[in-house]
């Protein structure tokens, strides 16, 4: 099956797409997450950030609507965008419901044409976030076990996988320059344990590239853009 795992885009795809997917002949379309752009940051002024919401929230319908115009299957993670909020959820709920072929699970299992693919999207764990760590720690610490023990009973039922992660692996391609590596050992530890065939993810946009865990390939496939062109 050949796929074709597009980094975070934040509104912005690869360069003649349906160019890229009739040559490669490519199945399934994998976005790793942040599909539109971001929008403003909370701190600027209220003028500003409603521009930047609307704005986000029309880019985010176009991506979508396009991606799923090749009539393949696209398996997306929201990532940190539109997260962690009601109105966050009721938007991406609205935008992804109007397409059959879209595939989403915060965690959870697709199975395409005899191929399994598990996904696990976003979630905040303390050492990733120093700045937050004591906030992070007490209000997702019971959140995050809930999360790894769901992770971990997926793939224990599920053979010959391709997991689907938002966070990188801790150590590996997930290092931030000033700050080290702020990856996911919740991730880490499952590959580790599991040993899925190849595990696609983004969030660190410095990380882009390829790595192996034992016998685990893992691709971090960047931003804005990036992409590559597997084969499982």
């Amino acid at each position: 099956m050949k796929i074709l795992a597009v980094g975070d885009p934040h509104g912005k795809l690869p360069k003649n797409l349906r160019g890229i997917i009739k040559k490669n002949k490519i199945e399934v379309i994998i976005i790793t997450g942040e599909v539109s752009c971001v929008p403003m940051e909370v701190f600027a002024p209220r003028e500003l950030k409603k521009f930047g919401e609307r704005y986000s929230y029309k880019n985010f319908k176009e991506m979508v609507k396009k991606l799923c115009s090749f009539k393949i299957p696209v398996l997306v993670l929201r990532g940190n965008a539109y997260v962690g909020s009601k109105e966050g959820n009721v938007i991406t709920k609205r935008i992804f419901s109007k397409y059959k072929n879209l595939h989403y699970k915060q965690i959870g299992k697709i199975s395409i044409k005899n191929k399994n693919f598990v996904f696990f999207d976003m979630i905040w764990e303390p050492w990733a976030y120093k700045w937050l760590s004591k906030f992070v720690s007490n209000k997702y610490s019971k959140t995050n076990k809930f999360k790894e023990r769901r992770l971990n009973k997926v793939l224990k039922e599920t053979k010959d996988l391709t997991l689907v992660s938002h966070a990188p692996p801790y150590g590996y391609l997930d290092k931030v320059s000033g700050v080290g590596h702020v990856g996911s050992k919740i991730v880490l530890k499952a590959i580790k344990k599991w040993k899925p065939n190849l595990v696609l993810c983004g969030h660190i946009h410095e990380g882009r590239g390829k790595k192996r865990i034992g016998k685990t390939t893992v691709i971090n496939a960047g931003c804005c853009g990036d992409y590559y062109v597997v084969d499982v």
